[in-house]
């Protein structure tokens, strides 16, 4: 009977707690980001699976997070991408989001940490291009129970980039979370080949399966004005921001990202444009906590436009 009666009292929670989104009915419980959900069930519990999904012909490695399967059918799906070379890890929040009930993939790109295939920018956004693709498909949307209309994105420092010009490339994405974003297409027009060289070695190139510096900073050179962070925020539509900067980062220029948000903000195309920034270094740590509820929250709110 205990059984029984906390089931329905879960239950209700989250029919209360329910928010519309495109016609459907999304759940999402901050107040579980950071408490596990007791169930009863072994058959609803919170579990993960494997990644393994093909982009362009490599395969590309992950995990996919689960929520409790009393979260309902119309769960948001949130993809997280890391950055360059792939150090600094965001895993705790995407564990938080899953425990709230989104679904959560977190991947590592072509020839990044195992991945197979070459690691370049543009292959990092065509990778995520191709992920927002599947899981909009009817096969994942029924095999994980997620809404397509409630894919979000979220990158950390070249992630960032990697989250901001897929959603410009690829319409459908209800939500994108740059955290600490790197604007690698107005870094590669402004700073010269030598500086980018240093910036690139310093930050990890050595790790990544590529041809070398120079076919990597190829490659930026060609996609540079258009992943440059104010064009890209041009060609977004329908899709909402979260713009989170570190007060103290010094491996990016927050100046860029004000012009950047400036951009965002003229683009009417925009539902939902928002910055939050924190006293915090690049990686953004002891303050992620703060940043998982803020990251909640947009998720409701671009639910609710």
């Amino acid at each position: 009977m205990r059984k029984k009666l906390h089931l329905t009292v879960a239950l209700l929670a989250i029919l209360l707690g329910s928010v519309g989104c495109a016609g459907n009915r999304i759940v999402l419980k901050p107040e579980n980001l950071f408490r596990d959900e007791v169930s009863f069930d072994a058959d609803s519990i919170s579990d993960y699976d494997a990644l393994v999904f093909k982009s362009n012909g490599a395969e590309i490695y992950g995990q996919l997070l689960k929520p409790d399967r009393l979260y309902g059918k119309d769960r948001p799906c949130v993809i997280l991408f890391h950055g360059f070379a792939g150090f600094a890890r965001f895993d705790d929040i995407g564990h938080a989001l899953c425990r709230a009930g989104c679904t959560v993939l977190i991947i590592h790109h072509r020839g990044a940490w195992g991945s197979r295939g070459e690691y370049s920018i543009s292959n990092c956004v065509q990778d995520a291009v191709n992920l927002v693709q599947y899981v909009k498909s009817k096969e994942f949307t029924e095999k994980y129970h997620t809404d397509p209309e409630s894919v979000f994105l979220i990158g950390h420092s070249m992630g960032g980039n990697t989250a901001l010009n897929a959603a410009a490339q690829y319409s459908g994405v209800r939500g994108i979370v740059l955290l600490a974003p790197c604007d690698i297409g107005t870094m590669t027009l402004k700073i010269p080949k030598a500086e980018m060289r240093t910036f690139l070695i310093d930050n990890g190139l050595e790790v990544l399966k590529t041809k070398g510096f120079e076919s990597l900073y190829r490659d930026l050179s060609k996609h540079a004005v258009s992943y440059a962070f104010s064009n890209a925020a041009g060609r977004l539509k329908n899709t909402s921001v979260l713009l989170v900067t570190g007060e103290l980062d010094t491996c990016i220029s927050n100046d860029l990202l004000y012009i950047f948000l400036k951009a965002a903000r003229k683009n009417k195309n925009i539902p939902l444009c928002l910055h939050k920034s924190y006293r915090a270094k690049h990686g953004l740590m002891g303050v992620r906590v703060r940043i998982s509820r803020d990251i909640a929250d947009f998720i409701l709110r671009t639910a609710k436009q």
